[in-house]
């Protein structure tokens, strides 16, 4: 039985419990588009029904969500460089941040005057040691 999530949740209570749910449905190519949208009311088992997706294996990437490293406020992070080349106005950004909050999996940091917001995969944490150096 899952720890966070269960299939009578509705996907809207998903994305609550979980920022990275809606990452979870988009793996799956559900909700992106007109073919392929869900409806927020719809609970995890009727999605997994109605797209011919096994619900043992919806449920475990959604509880994959909470195995992931996990960031505290105050932590120094920094971006990867996949995600500063795939968008060219992070070129300016300095090249530490600090997370500043945290809900629901999702990380708010602070680089200097600009303010990201993301899953813990989309930063890197930096030791305390390495941030001072």
């Amino acid at each position: 039985m899952s720890a966070h999530f269960h299939k009578d949740l509705t996907v809207e209570n998903a994305f609550k419990v979980h920022a990275g749910a809606r990452r979870v449905f988009a793996k799956f190519h559900l909700g992106g588009c007109a073919n392929c949208a869900i409806s927020e009311t719809e609970t995890i088992e009727q999605v997994s029904e109605g797209y011919g997706i096994p619900l043992p294996m919806l449920m475990d990437e959604l509880e994959k969500l909470f195995d992931a490293g996990t960031l505290e406020p105050g932590d120094k992070v920094r971006l990867p460089a996949e995600i500063r080349a795939k968008i060219p106005q992070l070129a300016a950004v300095p090249e530490l941040g600090e997370v500043k909050s945290v809900e629901a999996g999702a990380y708010t940091v602070e680089f200097g005057d600009v303010r990201l917001q993301g899953l813990a995969e989309d930063f890197i944490k930096v030791e305390t040691a390495a941030a001072s150096a």
